[in-house]
């Protein structure tokens, strides 16, 4: 196995057996401008009479991690092969496409032959393989590459088998946020903070029903990991915030953006080790198992290839949630949503990042699992995908009104208060409102790197100069709107009480008071599944015997009893990266 780091992510591609046929140009350079996933992608296409030399992408706005992967990766090998018939990157197919269609457009420019340049490409024969380590992991994204690497600085071998042809799984498109009791930082920001307050918060906020010894755990152990991860590179603001839904001022979140700010620290020290080793493009399917023990992992390489990975001295699962299998969450939506039909939302997850299947292989062999029916829903769904983009509802200085300009939830409530809300209003779905003071400037970069330009320019964001104009355009009314402002900005003075119960003592709120506005539409959407493969606080897999699965371990997503019924904003990086690092440690030294 070789690594090959591309755009600070891990990727291995495949070999092509022919390259594409040549086709005639007329010699220059062409653009090109199609829709990407997150705003206008421009390519710059220069040809010679016979060859593609070179491909640049002079404007796009994509996602540290995913689309930025796809368009370094595509636009390499367009030009290595000559050819518009290549693979695109599981994982990053909106953008992967999007780079075809600028590309194709450029070459027709050009004079190309477009029968050739779309041609097949042979791929060389797939090959079955097995490989060997201490540990297997089973999943690239936040838990899995912590585990890898906690695994790694214990003396063990590591083999991360990774299905998308992009690191970092879901924790990519997350906010990042990570709770932590930290006495210095909160400290500093005069926020008073315990173990015994984030515990309570944590099992209060989960409807009292999640697991006492794993939620200890992870409140206790968090700001630990927090410390690790610095250690490795990773680098924090220096102030907490508020993830949505958080319930206190805990959130750590990374000084660049999202949370492929850990990944890419992740994925720089995987590429740095010569005892961690990636196998992407692969599906774990089926685990194996000797006398009780599991001993490895059986998967499927993109060719079809079949590819044994035996584990010397254990297989760690690290496969996030099921939030886009309709099936399963048709089957287990029996608990707090069962009146809402949730196969009908969109997923804020990468969709196969999030299909339960290590749940599945776990369960294959005995595992138990645990609140299974514990599905949540997040208030920062975009209308027609369910992913979280654009505006986001983290942070502060912002209020959602519905589509009458009404304010109907305080917007530091629980996520499933909030959700419960967004459902309940005229048709499902609410406005976020900000000003200048989450966007100072139509060209300043988000903490997500997207700028308001860019939203206004792909038709998701409203602007406007005032809030009757901002009214006006949104079809809400511009007196509810204009007192649902001046109602906030009330609280925010101290001169009332919220009759929503808005929490005003957070040191991040300011008043809002002037242009330029701007909205963004919003509807429920599945986020997170606390539901899951039963684990102790070791990380190991308990059997439906009550016995630890020997040689088994999860993290993340893929487990349960940690959250309860309601998973705190900030408390799924908190969680991931905790058990992340614990199963590796266990399943290293075990």
């Amino acid at each position: 196995m070789r690594k090959s780091l591309i755009c600070l992510a891990l990727s291995l591609i495949m070999v092509l057996g022919t390259i594409g046929m040549a086709s005639a140009y007329t010699a220059g350079t062409y653009e090109a401008t199609t829709t990407g996933h997150n705003a206008p992608i421009t390519l710059s296409v220069t040809v010679s009479d016979t060859a593609i030399e070179k491909i640049d992408v002079t404007v796009e706005n994509e996602t540290i991690g995913v689309g930025k992967v796809a368009l370094e990766t595509m636009t390499a090998r367009i030009v290595e092969n000559q050819s518009l018939a290549v693979d695109t990157l599981t994982g990053a197919t909106v953008t992967s496409y999007a780079v075809i269609r600028a590309a194709t457009d450029a070459l027709q420019q050009a004079g190309g032959d477009m029968d050739a340049l779309k041609a097949k490409l042979d791929a060389a024969p797939a090959q079955d393989a097995e490989y060997a380590a201490d540990v297997v992991v089973v999943g690239g994204g936040g838990a899995g590459l912590a585990a890898a690497i906690s695994a790694e600085q214990n003396g063990a071998s590591v083999i991360v088998i990774e299905k998308l042809d992009i690191l970092g799984g879901s924790t990519n498109v997350s906010e990042g946020a990570l709770n932590a009791v930290d006495p210095k930082r909160q400290g500093a920001q005069g926020i008073e903070d315990s173990f015994e307050k984030f515990i309570t918060q944590t099992y209060e906020g989960g409807h009292q029903i999640g697991d006492m010894d794993l939620i200890t755990y992870m409140c206790e152990n968090s700001m630990k990991t927090i410390e690790w991860m610095e250690s490795l590179g990773v680098q924090f603001k220096d102030e907490c915030g508020t993830a949505t839904g958080a319930l206190w001022q805990r959130s750590h979140y990374p000084i660049t953006p999202s949370g492929n700010s850990y990944i890419r620290v992740y994925a720089d020290y995987i590429n740095k080790s010569d005892k961690i080793d990636l196998l992407m493009g692969t599906t774990a399917e089926t685990l194996m198992t000797e006398g009780g023990k599991v001993v490895g992992v059986v998967a499927k390489g993109k060719g079809g290839e079949t590819v044994t990975v035996k584990a010397n001295k254990g297989v760690i699962l690290a496969t996030g949630g099921f939030g886009s299998n309709k099936a399963l969450l048709k089957e287990y939506n029996t608990g707090v949503w069962a009146h809402v039909d949730v196969t009908a939302l969109g997923c804020t997850n990468i969709a196969l990042s999030a299909t339960g299947a290590g749940i599945e292989m776990a369960v294959a062999i005995g595992a138990d699992v645990t609140g299974m029916s514990d599905i949540q829903l997040h208030p920062c769904g975009t209308p027609g995908t369910g992913l979280m983009e654009n505006i986001r509802t983290s942070g502060r200085n912002r209020i959602f009104v519905n589509i009458e300009g009404n304010r109907f939830v305080n917007e530091g409530a629980a996520r499933d208060t909030l959700a419960q809300g967004v459902l309940d209003q005229p048709e499902q779905t609410y406005w976020i409102v900000v000003n200048k003071v989450r966007y100072p400037e139509r060209d300043w970069v988000d903490a997500n790197g997207a700028t308001i330009a860019n939203m206004v320019a792909q038709n998701v964001v409203v602007e406007a100069d005032t809030l009757e104009e901002l009214a006006e355009k949104t079809g809400m009314k511009a007196e509810n709107l204009i007192a649902a402002i001046d109602n906030y900005n009330a609280v925010v003075r101290g001169e009332k009480e919220d009759a929503l119960g808005f929490l005003a003592n957070n040191k991040a709120d300011v008043e809002l008071t002037e242009g330029p506005w701007y909205a963004c539409k919003k509807v429920a959407t599945v986020h997170h599944t606390m539901g899951g493969l039963k684990i102790n606080p070791d990380t190991e897999v308990i059997g439906t015997d009550g016995n630890v699965i020997p040689g088994l371990y999860a993290a993340g997503e893929v487990t349960g009893g940690i959250h309860g019924s309601n998973r705190l904003g900030g408390n799924a990086i908190a969680d991931i990266m905790t058990f992340g690092k614990r199963a590796g440690e266990v399943a290293a030294t075990k």
